[in-house]
Formats: C-alpha cells, structure tokens, sequence
C-alpha cells in the first residue's frame, strides 16, 4: 500500500484511522507477515496480504519455520 493510501480517507465512513493488522509466524511470535489493513471505524478492508503468500520463498520460508517449532 503507498503512502498515499494510508493517508486516504475510507470510502464506507470518511475516517482516515488504520491499522495494520499482522499474523505471527511462529511461536516466539518473534516474525510477523502483513494480514490486512483495516478501517478503525468501520472495519473496511483496504488490502490484504495475500497476494504475497503466493511467492515461492515465502512457502519454503513457513515450512522451515514449522519444522523448526516441531523440534522445540
């Protein structure tokens, strides 16, 4: 999302309060991949993080992360 998207203001309410709201990868909750942006007031969401699941490192990357947790 461009910067210029985070100062927009929401097509449903006007408001111009986001949040970005991130899923932990791991257990340490120590990694972190985007999951959405969203609306404050209204709960509008804007972009989510899908689109970037679908790269190839970022598939090898969560299964090293898994194997490595089932060891601990």
């Amino acid at each position: 999302m461009k910067f210029e998207d985070l100062m927009a203001k929401c097509p449903k309410c006007g408001s111009q309060d986001k949040t970005a709201v991130r899923r932990f990868i791991d257990n340490h909750h120590a990694h972190a991949e985007l999951k959405e942006f969203k609306c404050d007031n209204c709960g509008f969401v804007y972009e989510t993080g899908k689109d970037y699941e679908d790269n190839e490192d970022e598939t090898i990357k969560k299964g090293l992360i898994k194997e490595l947790n089932k060891t601990m």
